[in-house]
């Protein structure tokens, strides 16, 4: 399939959200100073109105009063250390305010902005256990450190998956939006390796020169294609593999049809008005941009101007669009499984996976929120790997800890996420069928299971896809201060299993070991039997005890 590069104006500013536009409480009644102060910043009243609807929600999720009462509890201990944290005679003051503030006033107004997004982000793992990557990959920068030392940081990029996904196309953007050269990357050896030549920085003035490398594609010969206009001499194409690149005069056949296809389909484009009524999907028109099917399902970003957007699915007979979300200009950015299964876009807490069959909503483990620090930018074939870009790490989650006193890596990171299949995925988050009144459950492992330990802690168990007789766990803790989640796998010995993770980077790498057993009234009760750091903080572990949810 040809790839046509694309040009998309990324605005940083992002709209207000359509949910929780001021705080959580009631501020005509505010008599402490650090309540006067969230009603006073709108950045941070919307904040805290944020967390009192994801708190909300995490109550709502728990299926029992003890399950309810830790999730209260783990709130007011929150609250307690926010205070605290960010109490002003306890924050360290702050120079440069452009709102006219004192330093003691900018040092607070830094604590609450910085502290609010982690709490937002537990709670969402604690009403739905966050999607966690079997592995996560970046790619190198210091080859485009070399070839860019004066904008390489703040780079765009578009992506291209070989059919086998061995190999990886990388575009690299300029300030405008378009593709200024072409990488080649493979993951198994992590090398990145020029694809293409460099457009020219300037008009172009010699018939060598080039201005646009508008369209690529992947042969069946296994090489990258990537086809490159010269306003001053004749328009060229450039072949390439791990190897190098070189220029090809014959490209073969299956490529040279593939981009006079595409050619004849970019000529042929139409107004979304102008498609027959019963082949577009429900609300569909002039002012939706970015369609992208997946399986029976269309995703689109439907602007409702002002820099303000809803990303709205549609499933084949819908008689009205599905509104995933709604957000700014970031919500182009969005990525669609091509089994209809996972739709990804930038979050306020990270990348984001809504599941449109069934309205549920996860966190891609790993990745911090803010528009400007994280975004989607290709998925394979498959939906196996999400490539995203986040400032700074592939790998800091919003539900750490984030110093506001600590300066930020400003560069941006392609990452790659290696997930479970879609289909799997969806089996979690689905509605799980309960058992009969007075009756034993079906599998007394399967389930989601929710309690308390050194902090909530929720599990979801299913069976193996290719292994039925191996448990697939998903672990998660949250506490004040403290969060985390994992994926361990094991096989039942009557009433006890023990969990390991498993990093396919490297099988033989210390794994994080959880021991978990049942008991004759279906209490689920874990405990750490290994090294398990690399997925919580030090002052919180996976010990704890559970009952069904579901």
């Amino acid at each position: 399939m040809v790839r046509r590069i694309i040009l998309i104006a990324m605005l940083l500013s992002i709209a207000t959200p359509a949910l929780a536009t001021g705080p959580g409480f009631d501020c005509a009644k505010a008599t402490r100073q650090i309540d006067k102060a969230i009603c006073a910043w709108e950045t941070v009243g919307s904040l805290d109105g944020r967390m009192a609807d994801a708190f909300k929600v995490a109550l709502a999720a728990q299926k029992s009063d003890a399950a309810i009462a830790s999730v209260k509890a783990n709130q007011k201990a929150w609250l307690a250390e926010r205070d605290k944290r960010c109490g002003l005679n306890n924050v360290v003051p702050r120079e440069g305010s452009e709102d006219g503030l004192g330093p003691k006033e900018f040092g607070q107004l830094m604590c609450l902005q910085a502290i609010y997004p982690q709490r937002i982000a537990q709670l969402m793992d604690i009403a739905a256990s966050p999607l966690v990557p079997l592995d996560v990959r970046t790619v190198p920068v210091e080859p485009l450190q070399a070839a860019y030392p004066d904008d390489w940081q703040q780079a765009g990029y578009q992506a291209l998956f070989s059919p086998d996904k061995s190999l990886m196309a990388l575009g690299i953007e300029d300030s405008a939006g378009y593709i200024m050269q072409v990488w080649l990357y493979q993951p198994e050896s992590g090398r990145l390796v020029a694809a293409s030549p460099r457009t020219h920085k300037g008009a172009a003035e010699k018939p060598d020169d080039i201005s646009e490398l508008n369209s690529w594609s992947w042969g069946k010969d296994g090489r990258f294609y990537v086809r490159a206009r010269r306003p001053k001499g004749e328009d060229g194409m450039f072949a390439a593999a791990m190897t190098g690149y070189g220029e090809v005069v014959d490209p073969p056949s299956d490529v040279t049809q593939e981009f006079a296809a595409a050619d004849a389909a970019g000529q042929t484009l139409r107004h979304n008005s102008e498609i027959p009524e019963h082949k577009r999907p429900p609300g569909f028109d002039d002012d939706s941009y970015d369609e992208q099917k997946g399986g029976a399902f269309t995703a689109w970003a439907q602007n409702k101007g002002h820099g303000s957007f809803d990303l709205l699915a549609a499933r084949d007979g819908d008689k009205e669009p599905r509104l995933i979300t709604s957000g700014g200009w970031e919500l182009r950015n969005f990525q669609f499984d091509p089994s209809g299964t996972r739709l990804f876009y930038n979050g306020e807490d990270g990348l984001v996976v809504t599941y449109p069959a069934t309205g549920k909503t996860r966190r891609l483990k790993g990745t911090r929120g803010i528009a400007v620090e994280v975004r989607p930018i290709t998925l394979s074939a498959d939906g196996a790997v999400l490539v995203y870009w986040a400032v700074g790490s592939c790998t800091r989650d919003a539900a750490d800890r984030i110093d506001p006193d600590t300066g930020d890596d400003v560069a941006r990171r392609v990452c790659l996420a290696y997930l479970e299949p879609a289909e799997r995925m969806l089996a979690v988050v689905s509605e799980t069928p309960s058992a009969t009144a007075g009756s034993a459950h079906a599998d007394r492992w399967v389930g989601e299971w929710a309690g308390s330990g050194e902090g909530t802690i929720t599990a979801t168990i299913r069976r193996g896809t290719a292994k039925p007789d191996y448990l697939v766990i998903d672990l998660t803790i949250g506490v004040p201060g403290c969060s985390g989640a994992v994926t361990l796998y094991g096989k039942p010995n009557g009433s006890s299993v023990l969990g390991e993770s498993y990093n396919p980077n490297d099988p033989s790498a210390p794994v994080c070991r959880v021991g978990l057993s049942l008991d004759g009234k279906d209490v689920l009760k874990t405990e750490v039997a290994g090294p398990c750091t690399s997925y919580h903080g030090a002052s919180c572990g996976f010990d704890g005890s559970m009952t069904r949810r579901k």
